[in-house]
């Protein structure tokens, strides 16, 4: 059992047992907010430097209370090199990896915009967790499958992300849960109604906008 909280776009507080994991927060959430979800952010992770997933201040906020370890692409890694202690910073491309806290975390380039953005697997526990930025769909994320809990985009404001790929990231992945996120209501809707017309024997979990879900994986 995993418990998760979305705050937009592809903001994600994961918990696992008793592991901490902030994916793309930028400023979505409030360090208030994250005091009510867990007791400490382990790892902070950035699969890109857009501003809709990273906030320097927000950052700073984050160091400044609780030291996380910082895993991020190449485009964040240029903002922060000279501003954060190196022994907690990480750089991840395309194909690399990085063990810790007992956790691995692999990179994959996304489909998207920006300075070498990525999207991430986390292996934890036994459990493999995909999180794809705001990504499009793109062979090489066969190389993950298959996955326990898969975080796809489905569309706005990405220029890149849509139901359609989305589709074709769950083929690819072979989840056993989808959290569909990063597109607006409709586009969620289409990607359900995709998936029960594909017959994929996949459960989709629409993420609540700032409540706390748990899910059995």
């Amino acid at each position: 059992m995993i418990s998760f909280v979305w705050k937009g776009y592809s903001s994600v507080l994961l918990n696992i047992e008793d592991l901490s994991i902030l994916l793309d927060p930028s400023n979505n959430f409030t360090l208030e907010e994250l005091e009510n979800f867990t007791d400490n952010v382990d790892i902070v992770a950035y699969t890109h430097e857009h501003s809709g997933h990273f906030d320097m201040d927000f950052l700073m906020s984050l160091i400044e209370k609780y030291n996380p370890y910082m895993v991020v692409n190449k485009g964040v890694f240029r903002l922060i090199r000279r501003k954060v202690d190196w022994d907690r910073l990480f750089k991840l491309k395309s194909g690399e990896m990085i063990e810790l806290e007992g956790t691995r975390i692999h990179a994959l380039r996304a489909v998207h915009p920006g300075v070498h953005p990525v999207v991430f697997l986390i292996e934890t526990g036994g459990k493999a967790i995909f999180h794809g930025d705001s990504t499009g769909f793109t062979h090489m994320f066969e190389a993950f499958s298959p996955v326990n809990l898969a975080f796809v985009p489905v569309g706005k404001p990405s220029p890149n992300a849509s139901p359609k790929d989305a589709l074709r990231i769950i083929r690819a992945l072979s989840p056993r849960v989808v959290v569909p996120f990063h597109g607006d209501e409709r586009e969620i809707e289409d990607l359900e109604l995709k998936v029960k017309l594909a017959n994929l024997n996949v459960e989709v979990v629409k993420p609540v906008l700032g409540e706390v879900t748990h899910v059995q994986i």
